[in-house]
């Protein structure tokens, strides 16, 4: 293996484990057993068990920011917000975001740790809420200056679009989360 796929291995191996797991159960030598190097090798790429959670972190964030630009661009393109691509991209929020491998890993062993971690409950809550609220309120309040809705209020839309997101995350219903979508679309766009 490659220097950079070892250390690509080293950090998919830690995921599943911490996500299987839990962080705290896995120790460095786990994870350089499961990748199969030895163990004082794993201290070539990583400083600590914390360096290989915060780089998982890390990607997270990139990923994410390549998601927000890709969308930002979109939106800036765009005259009208149709209902069927509203719906497409809130679905793909749930189903290509939150539920992509690597995120959907990610938020699991978060779950797992924030009640025994500060650290790990504030990356849950910034990945599942806060960041999302706040690039919808930023998304809603590009669509008031560009007059394609009439409300004014990005906060209250951006808190109510991502409840709904939230209900398709948790009940993995996405016939009610395509219809709810579609009433929100109705009200705020007017279509």
């Amino acid at each position: 293996m490659s220097s950079i796929e070892t250390k690509e291995a080293i950090m998919n191996t830690a995921l599943k484990m911490f996500s299987e797991k839990g962080y705290a159960a896995v120790s460095m030598r786990d994870i350089s057993g499961e990748v199969g190097i030895r163990a004082s090798s794993i201290y070539y790429y990583f400083k600590s068990k914390q360096d290989i959670f915060d780089a998982l972190i890390q990607m997270v964030d990139s990923i994410t920011d390549n998601l927000k630009d890709g969308f930002a661009k979109a939106l800036g393109s765009t005259e009208k917000v149709k209902c069927e691509e509203f719906v497409r991209v809130g679905k793909a929020f749930v189903t290509g975001y939150l539920n992509n491998e690597k995120i959907g890993t990610i938020l699991h062993m978060l779950e797992t740790e924030r009640f025994h971690d500060p650290k790990a409950d504030e990356v849950w809550k910034n990945m599942l809420f806060t960041n999302p609220i706040e690039n919808a309120k930023e998304v809603f309040e590009v669509l008031y200056k560009r007059k394609l809705i009439k409300d004014k209020d990005a906060a209250r839309l951006a808190s109510e679009y991502h409840g709904i997101i939230m209900i398709g995350y948790f009940t993995e219903d996405m016939d009610m989360l395509d219809l709810m979508l579609r009433t929100f679309h109705k009200r705020v766009f007017g279509g």
